[in-house]
């Protein structure tokens, strides 16, 4: 989860860097591409089908898995991209309800507290005029950052769900699958344009980038309760604002420190008790 982590907000920084001159359905588009490109290469030489068990509920993942990264993309684009990491970290709470709700996974007594947590630091990170640098950024890519954390939480669900009877690859290999129908729709309304050489390199990167990001937050669903899964997660925000300084010189006020403490410590205590029910997938997913 921590490698996931890492190559996460690797991905959101190269997506940054792109600029609005090629759209975020479009670098969704060219990853989907190569990324399902490479894990039907890797399926077929591991001897794996591509054919899941359940294909409604991969294309349910799928189709949940890319709205998440297009609000996360958007949502990237138009703000500081520590603070578009923090609002993405609030999905482990969304897990957890989820979790609870769809999964019989309980999380805790701890959940109120650490849901308490997030909100108030959520609060801080919206333009209330506490933080005179935030004051003047708009309010809605905070609103679809937050729904991308719920599209997120919802398709790391269904991850979890699928992991019980598919294998690990295929689940990956389905995200792209559906992702890219969605997506050349959504770059065909936008407008595509040619990347130049530096930009498909840049789109490659980010395909890379997201592929490991991916194989990495499958198999630590598979192992471990949803609820509990994320809690390694809140490494992108450290990631994400060393990026952000790095390629952006965007430095971090006060009240987003703080906002992202509390949220970072609200990930870290949902997930911090003792599972209740565990009901973790096998480590080896039963043959064909």
């Amino acid at each position: 989860m921590a490698f996931s982590a890492f190559f996460f907000a690797v991905m959101a920084a190269g997506a940054k860097l792109l600029g609005g001159r090629i759209s975020a359905q479009e670098v969704i588009l060219v990853r989907g591409v190569l990324n399902a490109a490479f894990m039907l290469w890797l399926l077929r030489r591991r001897g794996l089908s591509w054919r899941p068990k359940r294909p409604g509920l991969l294309v349910l993942r799928g189709a949940l898995g890319h709205f998440a990264l297009s609000c996360y993309f958007w949502s990237v684009a138009r703000q500081p991209l520590a603070t578009a990491v923090l609002l993405q970290q609030v999905h482990p709470v969304f897990t957890a309800v989820l979790a609870a709700w769809f999964l019989k996974e309980k999380p805790g007594k701890r959940f109120v507290p650490a849901f308490l947590l997030a909100a108030s630091g959520v609060a801080m990170l919206v333009p209330w005029g506490l933080d005179p640098a935030a004051a003047a950024r708009p309010l809605a890519p905070i609103l679809v950052g937050l729904l991308g954390a719920l599209f997120s939480a919802t398709a790391y669900v269904t991850v979890r769900d699928a992991s019980r009877t598919e294998y690990e690859e295929t689940i990956v290999l389905w995200f792209p699958l559906t992702s890219i129908p969605l997506a050349t729709i959504g770059a065909l309304a936008e407008g595509l344009s040619v990347p130049t050489l530096v930009e498909w390199g840049w789109l490659v990167f980010i395909a890379a980038a997201g592929l490991l990001g991916q194989l990495f937050l499958t198999r630590g669903l598979a192992r471990v309760p949803a609820g509990r899964a994320t809690l390694a997660n809140p490494l992108t925000v450290v990631f994400g604002a060393i990026l952000g300084w790095l390629a952006f010189d965007e430095p971090i006020g006060l009240v987003t420190f703080a906002g992202g403490a509390a949220i970072v410590a609200a990930v870290l205590l949902a997930g911090s008790g003792k599972a209740q029910t565990e009901g973790a997938a096998p480590e080896a997913l039963p043959p064909e």
